[in-house]
């Protein structure tokens, strides 16, 4: 590999060419491998390997309406580039050796930053996140991702009941070693359909999908965006839900309402939710039991299928929200019957 970054530093970058170190870096639950490019300057980039097979394209399980030959990360990252928003430069890429060199911002997350702080200044933190994410969703209304393929990729109603029965599968069955009888799985997608058929209603827009502290760098007193590759057109407040209901740091309500409101204001005046709080917070409370009954699957799945069980420490406080939107959203009251004679953390 050190000879392909040679390579590529010297025909497609002005770097001076020196010694350096590869040190690999922690990826999460990616089949993507990371690591960190350093000079004896002290200089650095980042190095990004992509798996070989299917597993390059996509993380996440997303149809495409047209066949992309481009690399989904680049592709998203030169649209949002246009925007003029923060992600990483792209330096150089290989596509034969599936090898990126990117900008290198830094190790600090926001979900670093925030973990330890007291609430006023951690809602500061999270106030310049809203502020990113009302910029972006501006900014790609007023120029649609028309080359992008987050235009060919839809949250449709098949992909989000999809993620549903992901969570029965892996959340409740795999999870707890149980097999659900067919009547309560019968109920279970007749009830989390007609969640679908509203979200599937409600105001659409480009999605990041992954809009969390993790995926948003903190350099310079600002935030950086990464992790896009997986970009979509769905419902305008998935990122929000994202955002918010992190399944690792787990926000109060008051902060949350507090949030909520700050989005509120910070959106412009064309926006669909411009000035409706109570429509805010009844879309984002059913995003919310999809995306984090989805994401309870989902680290049950990484941890069966990719032998890596990190995420489940997650699982309570997806749960958690899951819970707190279903006793608010009384005419679910038999979902949350449903799903809640089986889940512990309902008990």
């Amino acid at each position: 590999m050190d000879e392909v970054i040679r390579d590529l530093l010297k025909s497609q970058t002005n770097i001076p060419l020196s010694p350096f170190e590869l040190h690999k870096l922690s990826g999460d639950a990616s089949y993507r491998e990371y690591y960190r490019l350093r000079f004896d300057n002290g200089k650095t980039f980042m190095v990004m390997k992509m798996p070989a097979g299917p597993s390059s394209v996509s993380e996440e399980i997303t149809k495409t309406s047209k066949q992309i030959d481009e690399l989904p990360f680049i592709n998203v990252q030169h649209y949002l580039k246009s925007l003029s928003l923060p992600v990483p430069d792209i330096l150089a890429y290989s596509k034969k050796d599936g090898l990126l060199i990117l900008e290198d911002l830094g190790d600090v997350t926001l979900e670093k930053t925030v973990r330890d702080l007291p609430s006023a200044q951690r809602t500061a933190w999270y106030q310049k996140a809203l502020d990113l994410l009302a910029l972006l969703q501006k900014k790609s209304r007023a120029v649609p991702p028309k080359d992008c393929v987050a235009i060919y990729r839809t949250f449709d109603a098949n992909l989000l009941n999809w993620e549903f029965d992901h969570f029965l599968e892996y959340g409740i069955e795999d999870r707890l070693q149980i097999k659900v009888p067919a009547t309560d799985k019968k109920k279970f997608a007749e009830l989390t359909r007609t969640i679908t058929k509203k979200i599937v209603q409600m105001p659409q827009g480009f999605v990041h999908r992954d809009f969390q502290s993790r995926n948003l760098m903190v350099q310079n007193d600002s935030l950086r965006l990464i992790d896009f590759q997986d970009a979509l057109m769905g419902p305008l407040l998935y990122d929000l839900v994202a955002l918010l209901r992190d399944s690792y740091i787990e926000l109060s309500p008051a902060e949350i309402e507090g949030l909520q409101e700050f989005y509120v204001k910070k959106i412009d005046n064309d926006h669909p939710y411009h000035a409706k709080i109570k429509a805010i917070r009844n879309d984002f409370d059913l995003i919310t039991i999809q995306r984090k009954l989805k994401d309870t699957g989902r680290f049950q799945f990484i941890k069966t299928v990719k032998k890596n069980d990190s995420f489940l420490k997650s699982v309570p406080a997806s749960l958690r929200y899951v819970k707190q939107a279903l006793e608010r959203q009384t005419e679910y009251a038999e979902l949350l019957q449903v799903i809640g004679k089986y889940l512990p953390e309902f008990k």
